[in-house]
């Protein structure tokens, strides 16, 4: 049976997050970002961080135990926690939706777009964006507190972006079954909707799920 990978941020309306913090228990620790990445990953930084982790084969990409490795670390970080699966069903209903300026969603059969774009920023700039591993709430004030990181992150140069674009390109070439997403989309769509959250006073949602 196959799955699904999805990754969703939205805007929520300030009252909203306040009102899901206080209602639903575990919601004021959704997505609560930790002091650093995970103590598995810090070979990654210090070996070769933006070295590619795969290999070219007949059919694509193919992964090294370097990949494999930082797969499964990322898989753990980004393990659903079922305390917080009615905040992600009540966040789901209240970011927009359709896709635009306040919404952003990608999807990846048999896959995670999250691990793909973590991969493709190598982890010093991954670990800069909010939350934990694509899942984050944050009321307006949160939302420009983490504006400027996010910006530095994602907001690429053309010689930068087109080296993401490789690694993540990869990624999904080697851990998919050959997914394809638009790779600009998965870098712009997240800081789209942080602007725009920014700009109009919201507060806003990441989540990470499987389908």
């Amino acid at each position: 049976m196959s799955v699904t990978g999805f990754w969703v941020v939205g805007v929520v309306s300030d009252g909203d997050v306040v009102r899901l913090r206080r209602e639903f228990p575990g919601a004021d620790c959704f997505g609560r970002q930790e002091p650093g990445p995970s103590g598995d990953l810090e070979w990654w930084s210090e070996e070769g961080a933006l070295d590619s982790f795969f290999e070219p084969g007949p059919y694509g990409p193919v992964p090294t135990e370097q990949a494999l490795r930082v797969q499964e670390v990322l898989a753990a970080m980004g393990s659903a926690e079922e305390r917080h699966e009615a905040d992600k069903e009540e966040l789901l209903q209240l970011v927009p939706q359709c896709e635009g300026v306040g919404l952003f969603c990608a999807s990846t059969r048999k896959g995670d777009p999250v691990a793909a774009l973590h991969y493709g920023l190598g982890p010093e700039a991954a670990f800069r964006l909010p939350g934990r591993y694509g899942d984050f709430l944050v009321d307006a004030a949160g939302v420009r507190s983490a504006l400027p990181g996010v910006e530095a992150t994602l907001d690429l140069t053309p010689g930068r972006r087109s080296g993401v674009r490789e690694r993540i390109r990869d990624w999904l070439g080697g851990m998919t079954d050959g997914a394809e997403h638009d790779l600009d989309d998965l870098v712009d769509g997240p800081l789209r909707v942080l602007r725009h959250a920014a700009r109009h006073g919201f507060g806003a949602a990441g989540m990470t799920l499987w389908y």
